[in-house]
């Protein structure tokens, strides 16, 4: 019986981040690119790197 439970708890997980997959990947989407842009940016705006701009990101 707690099996059936779990597979059933999983089912509906799974239902709700299928609905939700437009929302989840412009998230994740969103949280990469503030990730990459906060740790490259002191660099791009103090003057560290010597190398053209379209190389520094």
């Amino acid at each position: 019986m707690h099996i059936l439970l779990k597979l059933a708890s999983l089912v509906v997980i799974l239902a709700g981040i299928h609905a939700a997959a437009d929302i989840i990947v412009q998230l994740l989407l969103a949280l990469f690119f503030a990730i990459v842009l906060t740790r490259s940016s002191p660099g791009l705006f103090v003057g560290e790197y010597n190398a053209p701009l379209p190389l520094r990101l």
